[in-house]
């Protein structure tokens, strides 16, 4: 028994010792979490310029009419007419979507494009073609004394938002939805109204003017500028900017390629 109890001490002892001896995991045996490249400040991004025009080669086919209701011929006459296609006397393309294909890993543009205004018109939206930034705004306004309302959808959601306007003037903002897309919008109480907002995770983007031509301000490199209408199948170009310069494109279609 004496025996038993002297070396119990002892071996306790041991083992503490051996705990206490045992040295921390090294710092450098632990993962490391790579920290995110940051992105360059504005202030030191070199700008040029991005500047072009659209066309469309042949005879563009004449636009639908579709005939209006009794109650709106005094403000919108009898037909109205479709605006998905809009193309100037010598073929330019209005309403053409312009825009970086990888914006998103850019600093933020030195000038932002404006906030987009949708506006009731003469029974028709003005424009037919919004860009905006996934997740922001859209102006809705109400131009003409008749009552209309403005549905958009989103993917499966098919009233994003829906909101009546019945007030000449009337103006109000409603969200965007959050993913990049296309979200088509319409009026049920006038179904020939319709109108497109494509969508981006990026602020670099236009929409070509009834001249058929867009700029961008990019910062110097090499970009691919994408195309997009809801009518033609889209394009690239890739484009080299210099900063301080301009860089031109010219982009075509022919007739036979609208859908």
């Amino acid at each position: 028994m004496l025996r038993a109890t002297f070396h119990r001490p002892l071996l306790l002892l041991a083992l503490v010792s051996a705990c206490r001896e045992t040295p921390p995991p090294s710092a450098t045996d632990a993962p490391v979490a790579t920290a995110p490249s940051p992105a360059r400040p504005a202030a030191d991004v070199k700008w040029g310029t991005v500047e072009g025009r659209v066309h469309l080669m042949g005879t563009p086919p004449a636009p639908t009419l579709s005939p209006t209701t009794g109650t709106v011929v005094s403000v919108c006459g009898e037909q109205a007419e479709d605006r998905s296609l809009v193309v100037g006397p010598a073929g330019e393309l209005a309403h053409m979507v312009v825009s970086l294909k990888s914006g998103a890993g850019l600093p933020t543009p030195s000038r932002p494009p404006p906030e987009p205004v949708l506006d009731q018109k003469k029974c028709v939206y003005e424009p037919p073609v919004l860009a905006a930034r996934a997740g922001g705004s859209v102006t809705l306004r109400n131009s003409d004394p008749l009552v209309h309302n403005v549905r958009a959808a989103s993917g499966s959601n098919r009233s994003f938002f829906n909101v009546a306007m019945p007030l000449e003037g009337m103006t109000t903002r409603k969200p965007l939805p959050a993913e990049p897309g296309i979200v088509p919008i319409r009026c049920d109480i006038h179904p020939w109204m319709r109108a497109v907002v494509r969508t981006f995770d990026h602020s670099y983007f236009a929409t070509t003017s009834p001249e058929g031509r867009f700029k961008l301000e990019v910062p110097e490199g090499t970009h691919t500028l994408v195309f997009w209408h809801e009518r033609l199948p889209p394009a690239e170009r890739t484009v080299t900017v210099r900063a301080g310069e301009i860089a031109e494109v010219e982009q075509s279609w022919a007739v036979g390629d609208l859908k």
